[in-house]
């Protein structure tokens, strides 16, 4: 998200047909889109190391690229964060239903872009 601050992209409220079984318009803050009025986003990730002389924490795979700037790390905690029964577009009720799956799933056949 860091990667696309500009003015174009903090001008984009809506996104045009982004998934191929969506709907033809989505706004932006229901989406990962980079393009959006504020360039930060929210990623679920497993913690590879972390390295306190240089204060470095290594994430396994993680929705940002190499080097992007994290803001703060939270705990997963399931009294908070678990939602027991997310509801769930029917255009994307098909995606996967947790985060170990989602490598499995074939997610080019999902977007336009």
């Amino acid at each position: 998200m860091n990667g696309s601050d500009n003015q174009r992209d903090r001008n984009v409220l809506v996104e045009k047909k982004p998934y191929k079984n969506g709907p033809d318009e989505i706004g932006v803050f229901a989406l990962r889109s980079p393009e959006r009025p504020n360039p930060i986003a929210v990623s679920n990730v497993n913690i590879a190391y972390v390295d306190e002389e240089s204060g470095t924490v290594g994430l396994y795979y993680i929705d940002a690229f190499d080097g992007s700037q994290v803001l703060d790390l939270k705990p997963y905690t399931p009294s908070i964060d678990r939602i027991e029964n997310p509801m769930t577009p029917d255009w994307c009720s098909h995606w996967p239903k947790s985060y170990e799956e989602s490598g499995r799933f074939d997610w080019e056949a999902e977007f336009n872009f």
